[in-house]
């Protein structure tokens, strides 16, 4: 009797355990020590508030994995309900550091945290991530993403988020991360430049329509001689006069310094962080 009710309990236990990883409450509910374990102790993903479907959390996971696995660094989501008594970037940091994220020594990666209960989003970086993310480079994240969360679709808020980190550690691996000095470029849809080459053409056309219009077209004539009058112009004194000096200047700004790179804080764990965030 006392076996099966050890066994009961410790399955009680489980159950409680799994879902308390799947269902977060609280982001107190995934921190569990205040220690930086060796490993990584939870997945990429973890959808504590349940605001994405399975089939979305399992597409998202592994698009999160492929991207981490194939350029060492960690890109992670987490959602929760609430936070508890941290602030936004306590709870991001916090999650960060004691779940065990990051890779190599520098524990290279970054974070983005939702919690629905004040609608508070968050991003924390460490190691290179700190690199990759650099100011200019959160906030055109947060441009793109933020109107998705606000909207509700978090699955493509996410997964633009996931597109966003591939592109700009693609961009820190060639040695240039994106930043106020080397922007990220905009790309036309090839409708909108076939539109405007040919509304420009059409432009152009109705010009030399309505000019040509305009113009009296009178025998073509081989000289001047017609539209001068004879000896209407004698020249009785001539002389050269200095009468002023005009001088343009033009000011040549010197190199100076663009006012990029990443603004950090130290975490609660003594670790480096990056971070950025507001409501949504």
């Amino acid at each position: 009797m006392v076996k099966r009710l050890f066994a009961a309990l410790a399955a009680s236990v489980m159950m409680i355990g799994c879902a308390v990883t799947g269902h977060a409450a609280s982001i107190d509910d995934l921190i569990p020590s205040t220690t930086i374990p060796s490993e990584r102790m939870l997945d990429r993903l973890v959808d504590g508030a349940d605001i994405l479907s399975d089939s979305e959390e399992a597409k998202l996971l592994a698009k999160l994995d492929e991207i981490s696995e194939r350029h060492g660094i960690d890109v992670a989501v987490v959602t929760v309900y609430s936070l508890g008594d941290r602030t936004p970037m306590e709870a991001a940091d916090d999650y960060y550091d004691y779940n065990g994220f990051g890779t190599n020594s520098s524990r290279d990666g970054f974070v983005m945290l939702l919690s629905m209960e004040e609608r508070d989003r968050w991003f924390s970086g460490c190691g290179k991530g700190i690199e990759i993310f650099t100011d200019y480079g959160q906030q055109y994240m947060w441009e793109q993403v933020t109107p998705k969360l606000s909207s509700g679709d978090y699955y493509e808020a996410f997964n633009t988020y996931a597109d966003i980190s591939d592109k700009f550690i693609t961009e820190w691996e060639k040695g240039k991360p994106f930043d106020t000095n080397h922007r990220v470029k905009g790309k036309l849809s090839p409708i909108w430049i076939l539109i405007s080459l040919g509304g420009g053409a059409l432009i152009a056309l109705i010009y030399c329509m309505s000019t040509k219009s305009k113009l009296m077209t009178v025998n073509m004539q081989h000289g001047a001689d017609d539209y001068i009058r004879q000896n209407s112009f004698k020249v009785t004194d001539s002389r050269d006069t200095f009468l002023y000096r005009n001088i343009s200047r033009e000011y040549i700004e010197t190199e100076r310094s663009s006012g990029g790179g990443t603004s950090t804080h130290i975490s609660s764990s003594g670790s480096s962080h990056s971070g950025s965030g507001g409501k949504f």
